[in-house]
This record gives C-alpha cells, sequence and structure tokens, in this order.
C-alpha cells in the first residue's frame, strides 16, 4: 500500500469516527428532556421526625448558607425528611458548609456574587467529580487557583444526581 493509499484510509477512518461520535451524541440528546422546575413535585416525607442533632446541624447548614441559597428553615427541614438517608445528606451538607466556611474565612471581604459562585461549585462538586465540574462550569469571579483551593476544601466524594429513573 502506497503512502497516498494510506493517507486516504486514515482520513476516511477519521471522517467514520467523526459521524459515529455525532451520531451517539444525538443519541444521547434524544433522551433529554427539558423540565420547568415550577412543575416539580417534592418527594414524600420519608421521615416524620429527624433527631434534635439533625435539626442543629441543619440550622447551621440553612444559617451559613442563608444568603446564597435563601430557604427557610422550615423548608430546610422538611427536605431533609424527605430524604431516604437524612444523614448521609447532611454529612454532605456539612461537608459543603465547611468548605464554604474555610473559604469564607480566608476571604473576609467578599461580595454577594462572589459567594454565590462559592456556593454554586460547592453544589455542583456535591454531584459531580472535580473535573467533570471544571468542564461544565464557568466562573466568572472565582479565578483557577481559588477553585484550586475550594476544590481541596470539599473531602467527600460526590453523589451522582438520581433521576426519576432510578
Amino acid at each position: 500500500m502506497n503512502t497516498q493509499t494510506t493517507i486516504l484510509l486514515i482520513g476516511l477512518l477519521l471522517i467514520l469516527i467523526s459521524i459515529f461520535s455525532s451520531y451517539r451524541k444525538t443519541q444521547k440528546n434524544k433522551n433529554l428532556q427539558t423540565l420547568n422546575p415550577n412543575e416539580l413535585i417534592p418527594g414524600p416525607i420519608v421521615h416524620e421526625q429527624l433527631t434534635n442533632e439533625q435539626i442543629e446541624k441543619i440550622k447551621k447548614i440553612q444559617s451559613t448558607f442563608s444568603d446564597v441559597y435563601p430557604i427557610s428553615l422550615e423548608d430546610s427541614i422538611t427536605n431533609f425528611k424527605r430524604d431516604r438517608n437524612p444523614d448521609n445528606e447532611i454529612r454532605i451538607w456539612f461537608n459543603m458548609m465547611q468548605a464554604y466556611e474555610k473559604f469564607l474565612s480566608k476571604n473576609l471581604e467578599i461580595t454577594l456574587e462572589k459567594k454565590s459562585e462559592v456556593f454554586k461549585l460547592i453544589l455542583s462538586r456535591s454531584m459531580m467529580d472535580e473535573n467533570k465540574v471544571r468542564s461544565q462550569t464557568e466562573c466568572k469571579i472565582l479565578t483557577e487557583n481559588e477553585m484550586n483551593e475550594i476544590f481541596e476544601y470539599y473531602t467527600f466524594e460526590s453523589k451522582p444526581i438520581i433521576t426519576a429513573k432510578e
């Protein structure tokens, strides 16, 4: 086989790989649906009561994030009651809170806009691995070094998002 034929075959192979890759992405995207968040129905209450220790931790979590995640304490408690494993969910949010507080403690003059970006980054990290967060998150305020610092502070493995089918 001569060089020209080899180059032609490699080019053809690359075109076929590209077409196949595009086809696979198209097939994956066919299953995606856009949902209106206002039409989502919260899951049922799984735990009628939470322990005093759980409530105290939820109070601290809610208080810490109140300026960037304005949800009432009652709603926060209700949301944790909906979790199958509230202790695990509280651990995740507590770790998020600790990472958030640690970053803020080193950045005393921080705007609400920057706090919001820190929260969104940590929240995303709680659901995805670091590489995926980096590829899907565009930070307008946080620097690369600050993002690295925040990722160092969040020590839990990501918790995959559970879809309705699961």
